[in-house]
């Protein structure tokens, strides 16, 4: 097979998990290193061999290896010549509750598959198209899972870490205009200092900046989507103010929201 991307359209109704990507990918030589997401990854060797390089640990690859990264993990890959593999983006407040009750962490995170799950993956990526591509990465996503769950059922944690709780509610909430780091701190009873510097060891990035990140992934959703209304993006993402959301847009992107939308797949639309 040859590289294969897919973009996921934003879902029509409310979900507590948001797909981004679903990739199949051959060329990792082309790709700058480390990697980070703010959003997780899970990964499926196809072929070839490598090994995954992840908070201070070498984790050996081969066919059938799954592996998971957590949003804002840093992480690269070796590779021999031959090395293929896919990859799902996905996201939402439902993200973090499903892969705990996997057993899957940041610890945790490296499987072996039996070859029907890459047979299912394969046989998915070559039918998936904008009219499936939710319902078909979920349920490839899902499929995967449960023989992960197969593995590790007896071994999953007794609770859920608090400052997963934290990201799960921003995750969950970040289009809220009043998303703040005081209010955060006071639903979970912390400071706002303490929040600030817990954020920053554990997410490697300061709390406005994820925040920023995430409406701004959003927006650019939303405008290859065909929700070209620039108001009305800025507004659904959690700004306030269009300008601000332009300015901040091309801060991050390099180009304005309007310029964004002429040069998504090639296609040249009116963004007022």
């Amino acid at each position: 097979m040859i590289d294969i991307c897919n973009f996921i359209p934003p879902k029509d109704h409310p979900s507590e998990l948001e797909f981004i990507h679903f990739v199949y990918e051959t060329g990792i030589r082309r790709l700058n290193q480390p990697f980070v997401h703010f959003f997780h990854r899970m990964f499926l060797v196809f072929k070839g061999s490598g090994a995954l390089k992840l908070d201070g640990k070498t984790i050996p690859l081969k066919r059938g290896d799954l592996f998971v990264v957590f949003g804002y993990q840093s992480y690269e890959i070796e590779f021999d010549d031959e090395l293929s593999y896919f990859y799902i983006s996905f996201g939402g407040s439902g993200a973090l509750p499903l892969l705990e009750s996997m057993n899957i962490s940041r610890t945790n995170c490296h499987f072996a598959l039996p070859d029907r799950v890459l047979d299912f993956w394969v046989d998915s990526i070559r039918r998936v198209n904008a009219a499936n591509a939710n319902p078909l990465t979920e349920s490839v996503l899902m499929y995967t899972l449960s023989f992960v769950e197969q593995d590790t059922k007896a071994e999953k944690p007794a609770q859920t870490d608090k400052f997963d709780m934290i990201i799960d509610y921003i995750n969950h909430n970040f289009t809220s205009p009043d998303m703040s780091l005081g209010k955060v701190a006071d639903i979970f009873y912390y400071t706002e200092k303490h929040l600030s510097y817990l954020f920053s060891a554990k997410m490697g990035v300061r709390f406005t900046q994820y925040i920023s990140d995430l409406r701004i992934h959003y927006a650019k959703r939303l405008l290859k989507s065909g929700c070209t209304n620039i108001s009305e993006v800025a507004s659904r993402c959690g700004f306030g103010d269009r300008f601000y959301f332009s300015k901040i847009f091309k801060k991050t992107t390099g180009i304005t929201p309007s310029e964004y939308v002429k040069n998504a797949d090639g296609r040249t639309q009116s963004a007022e």
